[in-house]
């Protein structure tokens, strides 16, 4: 995709040896890295849908699972509480 944009480069910095230094070849460079700016994201966006995906199913997933803990907890403190008191182990005498 850029491959035109990296030869041009080579070629002025071959036929301008010194010249490069003060900016002959920069209008290449400038463009290379528009391109390859552009490429990155082409070649991210379906990376980038996958992870978003992923990280919305172990969301849900995180949701489930800590519903279901809190059911389980909420179970667990009503059969250990016992009817007479609050079940610090203190009493009043």
């Amino acid at each position: 995709m850029c491959g035109k944009y990296m030869e041009a480069l080579l070629e002025c910095r071959k036929e301008n040896p010194y010249r490069k230094f003060f900016g002959v070849c920069s209008e290449i460079t400038w463009e290379l890295s528009m391109c390859l700016k552009e490429e990155k994201k082409v070649t991210r966006e379906p990376r980038q849908k996958r992870y978003h995906e992923r990280w919305a199913a172990k969301r849900e997933a995180d949701k489930e699972r800590m519903a279901q803990i809190r059911a389980e907890n909420a179970q667990d403190q009503d059969s250990s509480e016992p009817a007479g008191g609050s079940g610090l182990g203190r009493t009043d005498e």
